[in-house]
């Protein structure tokens, strides 16, 4: 929604992420919501329907962001551990009850100062209570509830 997606913005725009990872894309708002204030990079989102990968692939185009988003279409628990390299950023909005999964798969891909995302912390709060308790309770990582009444989300920065 407009609400959260503005939160997403916000970050990029602050930030200035080379490299994002959206783990659930759905159709593809939130992702070009986010490449549409990158200055450059590169933004991957990883969805498992094929017919949501490719209707994400056509927004994609027809933003003209798509140099700038991959949509990879799998199972994010298969890809994740293969995935090399760092993200800048990272927002996970993919099955709730995988939140640590796809978590604890990507923190080879974190460095210092990497923002982690989580949708639906508050309406999924108890399909996702592992990855709210590792996050909130884990040294490494700085992390706050952003409440938005009726849903929040979790953002944590690894230290």
């Amino acid at each position: 929604g407009r609400t959260k997606g503005a939160l997403l913005e916000e970050y990029v725009k602050k930030r200035k992420p080379k490299t994002i990872l959206e783990v659930g894309a759905l159709v593809g708002y939130s992702a070009i919501l986010m490449a549409r204030h990158m200055k450059g990079g590169k933004l991957t989102t990883i969805e498992i329907d094929r017919q949501n990968a490719m209707t994400a692939r056509e927004n994609a185009q027809r933003a003209n962001l798509d140099h700038l988003i991959e949509v990879i279409e799998g199972d994010a628990i298969k890809i994740l551990p293969a995935m090399t390299g760092t993200f800048d950023m990272i927002f996970l909005d993919g099955k709730k009850e995988e939140y640590i999964k796809y978590f604890k798969a990507l923190e080879k891909n974190m460095k210092r100062r990497t923002i982690v995302i989580a949708d639906n912390v508050k309406i999924f709060e108890q399909k996702m209570k592992d990855y709210l308790d590792y996050v909130r309770k884990n040294k490494k990582y700085f992390s706050f509830t952003k409440d938005f009444g009726d849903d929040a989300m979790e953002v944590s920065v690894k230290k």
